[in-house]
């Protein structure tokens, strides 16, 4: 292993469920407002007869949130609002949540702290729902770059690595670009990352990918990564691999 370095770390991914509050501040389940489900019924009826999103009156963050013309989640979630920053889900209350909010991995990089974001978050769902809403972590990535990791096909996941899981699996690239990844090891494809602890279906309430940050951001333009880097003195050295939990 050559000289490593953690040049970032944090959190990169951050789902919240919202949910009704009782009296005592307690989570409750509560259908959706009516005066509040005639208006999302309208943005999305509007959204789906012209075929494209449609920007609402809602705010995050400075970005105004576009209904989208389909809901999520086999018809958990009716309606679904985006901006650059977040994804917000919204149900009728039939279920125990009654709005999930997604947080984009640039809009997390950009704040002072997950705190902050979480705070902007419970913002909006407290005006949109007219409530002081209960928050609860649906899912949450950590992660930590590391500079100067050997390439992928050279790690051993047997023996450089302690874990508990028994899945391991693999995923590789094809050299010319495409954006497309095999869970396999040849057809000369180029490995550039595995996950431990996955399932079958590719779920697991613990699980940890290792893939090739440099390689990444190639391909997604995601350049001001560079710049989250450079504020820990990194400069350029070594390949940058990212271990995501």
């Amino acid at each position: 292993m050559d000289e490593v370095m953690i040049v970032n770390r944090g959190v990169d991914t951050l789902a919240l469920n919202a949910h009704y509050t009782d009296d005592n501040g307690k989570p409750i389940k509560r259908e959706l407002d009516d005066a509040l489900h005639l208006q999302l019924d309208q943005w999305k009826k509007a959204a789906q007869g012209q075929h494209d999103e449609l920007p609402t009156s809602l705010v995050f963050n400075g970005a105004t949130l576009h209904m989208q013309p389909n809901g999520a989640g086999q018809g958990q979630w009716p309606w679904m609002l985006k901006t650059r920053d977040i994804t917000l889900y919204i149900s009728g209350g039939q279920w125990n949540g009654i709005a999930s909010v997604r947080l984009g991995s640039d809009y997390l990089w950009s704040c002072r702290g997950v705190l902050d974001a979480i705070v902007q978050v419970q913002t909006l769902v407290d005006d949109l729902f007219k409530d002081e809403m209960w928050l609860q972590v649906s899912l949450v990535d950590l992660c930590a770059d590391v500079a100067g990791c050997e390439d992928i096909d050279r790690l051993d996941r047997f023996e450089h690595f302690v874990t508990r899981a028994r899945k391991r699996t693999a995923y590789a690239e094809a050299d010319w670009g495409y954006h497309t990844s095999l869970q396999e090891y040849s057809y000369g494809k180029q490995q550039t990352g595995f996950t431990f602890g996955k399932d079958k279906k590719g779920k697991s309430p613990l699980s940890c990918r290792i893939y090739d940050k440099t390689r990444e951001i190639k391909q997604s333009g995601k350049e001001w990564v560079l710049d989250l880097w450079g504020a820990h003195d990194w400069s350029g050295w070594g390949k940058v691999m990212l271990f995501n939990y």
